[in-house]
């Protein structure tokens, strides 16, 4: 996919917001391209931006190497205590694939709001998304076992699972990479999948 068909699919799928809306998003965004095993915001860093990723993935991980999410194609990548919060972030974030990300620095978005009123929309849309994912994941790791997680993952996105390494999938999952490596061979076959 390229700029102008992401640009107007992303559009097409906001339907509220209007020309000139548009034109000033377009106007504020940054296309940044990082080559994969890129660290782009260090724990302890600061940053104004939040964007959509176009294409690839990104890891955010603690300082044991845990992973706590995953970023990728059309999902919201920013981070709510850097943003929101103002304080540094407590994770890194590395792209594991070649990755593009569409840019906008957050506070430049809030200043526009009270004259692109629809602009606000689509920040609150922005939360609201990132609000869930985070909800389902803790849901997920409160109510489902491993396995459980797993097959849920399976189901949602089973392109992740040959997308990431084992070890950072398995501590995202909350499971012991050989118990990881069972699952795959009792439920994951990439030959049936579609």
């Amino acid at each position: 996919m390229d700029y102008d068909e992401f640009i107007k699919i992303y559009f097409e799928q906001n339907k509220y917001l209007d020309e000139n809306d548009k034109q000033k998003l377009l106007g504020m965004v940054k296309i940044i391209n990082y080559p994969a095993n890129k660290i782009v915001l260090h724990k302890g860093e600061q940053t104004e931006y939040v964007g959509i990723i176009e294409r690839g993935l990104i890891r955010a991980y603690d300082k044991n190497n845990k992973t706590v999410w995953f970023f990728h194609e059309n999902s919201v990548y920013g981070s709510l205590e850097v943003l929101m919060q103002k304080r540094p972030s407590s994770l890194t974030y590395e792209t594991l694939e070649e990755t593009t990300v569409f840019l906008f620095n957050y506070n430049d978005l809030e200043n526009v709001i009270n004259e692109y009123p629809h602009i606000s929309t689509l920040l609150l849309m922005f939360w609201k998304n990132t609000a869930k994912e985070i909800y389902l994941n803790f849901s997920a790791f409160l109510h489902l076992t491993p396995e459980e997680r797993y097959l849920h993952l399976l189901s949602q996105d089973s392109r992740l699972i040959l997308r990431v390494k084992s070890k950072d999938l398995a501590t995202y999952l909350g499971v012991h990479p050989v118990s990881l490596s069972r699952l795959k061979k009792r439920y994951f076959n990439p030959n049936n999948k579609k």
